[in-house]
């Protein structure tokens, strides 16, 4: 994932230690320190999750091999 294409994060809804990168942005873990970058902040500061969490917060948030959605029988399309 490129900078240009990063997850932007809201920061009220983070906490003061996940804002600074002190803690997962997920699961709030603060040791050892979070050191996957998932994101940023609208400000350009990284935003960063912790080895379990981070798989969840990185890469594509919708596959590209997915090309159909199933639609249940008798709903509109």
């Amino acid at each position: 994932m490129s900078r240009t294409d990063e997850l932007t994060f809201d920061p009220s809804a983070l906490s003061a230690a996940q804002q600074k990168g002190d803690s997962c942005v997920a699961c709030h873990k603060k040791w050892p320190r979070p050191r996957v970058r998932v994101g940023c902040l609208p400000g350009g500061s990284g935003v960063f999750a912790c080895a379990d969490c981070a798989p969840a917060l990185s890469g594509p948030l919708v596959p590209e091999h997915i090309t159909a959605v199933m639609v249940p029988e008798g709903a509109s399309r």
